[in-house]
C-alpha cells in the first residue's frame, strides 16, 4: 500500500469516527419509557441561540420554537375557519376598536411556577417591539398600556384597529421577573432556560444541532400527549429525507419535501402524504430607487409578459405551485379577482419595449436604453440556499433573453440578501426574488408597500413612494365597516398590480410526508402541518393506541 493511499485511509477513518461521535453528541439520549416526537429541520433554518431576536420570526425553527414555549393572548385556529381563539386571554372587548381590554386566565403559570399576570403582558408590549424591530407593527403600536388588575389589561392603540381579528397577534408573553434587568437590551440575555408559560418547557438547547423540549404537565390548556419533543438539525434536504425514512424524525419542519423527492415516500405504508396550498408567496421586488430603466413601468410590464409562469410551474415546481397575483390569497374574502393580467406573450413584451424606444441599436441581441445607449442588463439577486428560487431565476434569465433583456444573476448568503433587499436606496441590485408568508390575518404584509416618507423604511423592499397608497392603507387599517374595508383592500391590490413595485407570481404547494405508523393528530392548514400560524400539530400530536 502506497503511503499516500494509507494516509488517505487513516484520514477517512478518523473523519468517519468523528462523524459518528458528532451524531451521538447532537442527539439527546432517548428514554424508552418516554414518548418522544421528533421534527427535522435543515441546518440553514435552525436557531443559533434561544435569545429573543428576529430569528424567532425569520427562521423556520424560530417560528416553531417560541409558540410552544410561550403563550400568546390569542391564537389563530386551524383551517378552514382560522378563527381567533382564546389563549392566555379568555376574552377581549372594545367599544371603539382603538381601546381594547383583555381578560387573562387566572390559572396560567410560567415554567418556574410564577403566576402569569397583566404586569408580564404590559412589560412584554412595552419592551419587546423596542428590542426586536420585527414586532414593531401597527397592532403593537400603543398610545398607552394600562394594568387594570392582575388579570385585566387595557391597550389604547395609536389608531383604530379595523381588522376583524383582534389586535396584538402572534406575540410571546415574556416573564417580567426574568427579563426586566435586560429591558433595554434583550440581545444581552442568553435566555438559555427560555422560561415561558406554553405547553412545552425547554430542556436543552444545542446551537444548530437540536432543541429538546419536555411537556409542561401543569399547562393550563392540558399537557401535550407526548413526554418530549425534539427539533433535530440536518445538513441538507436529502439528509432530512433519509432521517424521515429511517424513523429518526416523524415529520419535517415547515417546508416538507420537493416534488422530486415524492417518489421516495409514495407507497410507503409508514407515511401519509399531505398536500396543502402554500402559505408562502413568491414575487419580484423591483428597486424603484435605482436610476435605471427598471424605474420605467413599461420595462417592468415587459418583464412580466416575458416571463412564462406556466413553464416555471411545470419545470421548477413539477406542477406543485399555483400562479397568483396578489398579497391576498384567492380563497380569502378580500381577494380582488379583477386585477390586471400579465399573461405570457413575448410578442406583447417586445411591442411594449419597441413603443418605449428600447431598440437593439447595435444588433447584439440586447435592447438599449434610449437615454444612455447602454444594454438592458439588470442584476437579479436571490439567496444562494434558496435552491428552487435559484432555478426559477435561471429560467427567467433564459426567457427574458428572448425579448432582449439580459439578467445578471447574483447569489448572496441569506444575511447579505436581507441586508440588500431591505435597503433599496443603497442601489446594490435592480430586482430580487422575494418571498413571504402573509397568512390569513395579512394586514402586516401591506407595510412592505408603505412609502419611506410615510414610515415604510425598514419594511419597504422597493422604495415604492405613493402617498395615495399610504392613505388607502391607513384607511384600510382603521376601517371597521367590513364592506368599506374590502373596498380599500381591492383598491390597494389594484394599485400594486398596476404600479408593479412588486410582481406577485407564485404560491408553491407544500408536500408533507408524515409518519402514521405510530402517530396521529397531524393538523393541516395552508402551508401544511407546521407553519408560523400552525403550532397545532405540535400541541395535539399523540401516539396511536
Amino acid at each position: 500500500m502506497h503511503s499516500k493511499n494509507y494516509s488517505t485511509l487513516v484520514k477517512t477513518t478518523m473523519v468517519f469516527a468523528l462523524a459518528v461521535i458528532l451524531v451521538f453528541q447532537m442527539t439527546p439520549t432517548a428514554d424508552a419509557k418516554k414518548i418522544r416526537f421528533s421534527i427535522g429541520f435543515t441546518t440553514d433554518q435552525t436557531l443559533e441561540s434561544p435569545r429573543a431576536s428576529e430569528s424567532w420570526q425569520y427562521t423556520e425553527m424560530g417560528c416553531a420554537f417560541w409558540p410552544v414555549l410561550y403563550d400568546q393572548l390569542w391564537m389563530m385556529g386551524p383551517a378552514p375557519e382560522y378563527r381567533a381563539l382564546p389563549a392566555l386571554a379568555t376574552r377581549w372587548e372594545t367599544q371603539d376598536r382603538q381601546t381594547w381590554r383583555f381578560y387573562l386566565r387566572q390559572d396560567a403559570k410560567f415554567h418556574d411556577g410564577k403566576p402569569v399576570t397583566a404586569h408580564d403582558v404590559a412589560f412584554t408590549f412595552n419592551y419587546l417591539p423596542k428590542n426586536v424591530p420585527s414586532y414593531d407593527v401597527p397592532d403593537l403600536t400603543f398610545e398607552s398600556v394600562t394594568v387594570i388588575d392582575n388579570h385585566t389589561i387595557e391597550f389604547k392603540l395609536a389608531a383604530k384597529h379595523g381588522n376583524p381579528y383582534p389586535p396584538i397577534y402572534w406575540t410571546p408573553i415574556l416573564p417580567k421577573h426574568i427579563w426586566e434587568p435586560y429591558k433595554d437590551d434583550f440581545s444581552s440575555f442568553p435566555n438559555m432556560k427560555a422560561i415561558g408559560s406554553g405547553p412545552y418547557k425547554l430542556r436543552e438547547f444545542k446551537s444548530k444541532q437540536y432543541v429538546w423540549f419536555e411537556a409542561n404537565k401543569q399547562y393550563w390548556g392540558g399537557a401535550p400527549q407526548v413526554d418530549e419533543m425534539v427539533f433535530k438539525a440536518y445538513g441538507g434536504q436529502e439528509a432530512l429525507n433519509l432521517a424521515a425514512k429511517k424513523g429518526e424524525v416523524q415529520m419535517m419542519g415547515y417546508t416538507g419535501i420537493g416534488p422530486l423527492a415524492l417518489r421516495e415516500f409514495e407507497g410507503d405504508k409508514n407515511f401519509k402524504i399531505i398536500r396543502s396550498d402554500g402559505i408562502g408567496l413568491i414575487w419580484l421586488s423591483f428597486n424603484l430607487h435605482k436610476k435605471s430603466p427598471i424605474q420605467d413601468l413599461k420595462v417592468r410590464k415587459a418583464i412580466m409578459h416575458g416571463t412564462n409562469l406556466d413553464k416555471i410551474v411545470d419545470l421548477v415546481y413539477q406542477g406543485y405551485a399555483k400562479k397568483t397575483d396578489s398579497f391576498i390569497y384567492p380563497e380569502m374574502d378580500n381577494y380582488n379577482p379583477n386585477l390586471p393580467k400579465y399573461e405570457y406573450s413575448p410578442a406583447k413584451a417586445k411591442q411594449i419595449l419597441d413603443s418605449a424606444g428600447y431598440a437593439d441599436k447595435d444588433n447584439d441581441g440586447l435592447r438599449n436604453d434610449p437615454k444612455t445607449g447602454q444594454n438592458l442588463v439588470f442584476e437579479l439577486i436571490v439567496p444562494s440556499d434558496w435552491g428552487t428560487e435559484l432555478k426559477l431565476a435561471t429560467l427567467m434569465k433564459e426567457q427574458l433573453k428572448e425579448i432582449g433583456i439580459e439578467i445578471a444573476l447574483k447569489t448572496l448568503d441569506l444575511d447579505t440578501y436581507y441586508a440588500f433587499i431591505y435597503a433599496p436606496a443603497e442601489d446594490k441590485w435592480d430586482f430580487a426574488i422575494g418571498e413571504e408568508e402573509p397568512g390569513p390575518n395579512a394586514d402586516w404584509i401591506w407595510e412592505l408597500s408603505r412609502s419611506y416618507s410615510g414610515g415604510g423604511e425598514g419594511w419597504n423592499q422597493t422604495y415604492y413612494d405613493n402617498p395615495k397608497f399610504d392613505e388607502l392603507l391607513d384607511s384600510y387599517l382603521s376601517e371597521t365597516d367590513m364592506g368599506k374595508r374590502k373596498g380599500y383592500s381591492y383598491a390597494m391590490q389594484k394599485m400594486i398590480s398596476e404600479d408593479l413595485p412588486y410582481a406577485i407570481m407564485l404560491r408553491p404547494d407544500i408536500i408533507d410526508p408524515v409518519r402514521i405508523d405510530k402517530w396521529q393528530g397531524y393538523i393541516q392548514t395552508m402551508g401544511g402541518v407546521i407553519t408560523w400560524i400552525n403550532p397545532w400539530t405540535m400541541i395535539h400530536i399523540k401516539p396511536k393506541k
